[in-house]
């Protein structure tokens, strides 16, 4: 039995295999390999690259709400897509463009070409709001009324405006976007008069239209009648109405919609709220832990009105607990 020795030489990058035609004389299945020299200083060809890995754009992290974020890759190889996953890599979808970002999320991307991936890419990204609408009532805002000594024009019983509820929560958005703005509505007639002769949600129309907000807080309730929120008023009703109202009149730019319970005594107002608020989808703060808490108010007021009305330290509680729902 005869063999055929096969050598190889390395000559490292100076080199290249190539296979030969075999010579005459030399064994059935025998191939002879050769070593081809390249000139001195050749350089090989590249090696096939690996897939590009994408970028968001913006990068930053804050993205006005409703918004999307942008997913590119260059130079992608004829075939390759790019992807992203908003739950961590479970499931994932393919676009350039990420769905409208609601809430804090975090959003992973990479490109893809049949089973070969990139590298993945994470960003995390919060909404910014650039116009917040409160619906409230004196809670909210109240002007000076010597008569019971109170002397200010911000939410009633905060020691200065920058203290109330409103103020501390426009404060909040403007470190996302100093540009935030904040609109006022009074929601005290919806309070005294839904469900009665004459009155009607329109009131709220022409404000919202107008100012087109992104955010809106519905925080009302205090000055319902308890004892008149069912029968033929039906604050469900009329609560869901306003809701709906609200969040359709202006159906090309999204609306987030937060509602609080109150932070007085309502049991019927507040079970209503919450009621309507959860079966709508939309974020609930409910604040029946301040009801009955002194901390939170403003006893050092004589008048009982002005007393019953949320301190420094109960319109911080408000605003903390708004704040939470806008992450």
């Amino acid at each position: 039995m005869r063999y055929a020795l096969i050598g190889l030489l390395t000559v490292g990058l100076q080199s290249f295999i190539s296979a030969q035609t075999i010579p005459p004389g030399c064994a059935p299945g025998c191939v002879l390999i050769t070593i081809k020299r390249l000139p001195k200083g050749t350089i090989p060809p590249p090696q096939p690259q690996g897939l590009p890995t994408p970028s968001f754009s913006p990068q930053n992290g804050v993205v006005p709400y409703g918004n999307k974020v942008n997913v590119t890759a260059a130079s992608l190889p004829t075939g390759a897509i790019v992807e992203y996953s908003t739950n961590n890599g479970q499931s994932w979808i393919t676009g350039n463009q990420t769905t409208s970002i609601l809430n804090s999320t975090d959003i992973l991307a990479r490109t893809r070409l049949n089973q070969q991936v990139s590298p993945t890419i994470r960003g995390n990204f919060k909404p910014s709001f650039q116009r917040m609408m409160v619906i409230g009532n004196s809670i909210m805002a109240h002007g000076p009324a010597p008569e019971v000594g109170w002397n200010l024009f911000n939410g009633m019983a905060a020691s200065a405006p920058e203290k109330d509820f409103v103020h501390l929560l426009e404060a909040h958005l403007k470190t996302l976007n100093p540009e935030a703005k904040t609109e006022l509505q009074t929601g005290g007639d919806f309070e005294r008069s839904f469900g009665t002769d004459g009155y009607t949600i329109n009131q709220f129309n022409k404000p919202v239209q107008e100012f087109q907000p992104d955010l809106i807080i519905v925080r009302i309730g205090e000055n319902i009648d308890d004892g008149q929120v069912n029968g033929s008023r039906d604050l469900e009703a009329n609560f869901s109405q306003l809701l709906d109202r609200l969040a359709s009149l202006n159906p090309s730019q999204p609306v987030k919609i937060i509602c609080t319970t109150t932070v007085w005594d309502r049991p019927n107002t507040d079970a209503i709220i919450r009621k309507v608020t959860n079966a709508k989808g939309y974020p609930l703060v409910d604040l029946r832990s301040m009801v009955g808490q002194s901390q939170y108010f403003a006893s050092e007021y004589k008048d009982p009105n002005v007393a019953a009305h949320p301190n420094d330290a109960g319109m911080k509680r408000i605003a903390d607990l708004i704040i939470e729902k806008l992450q």
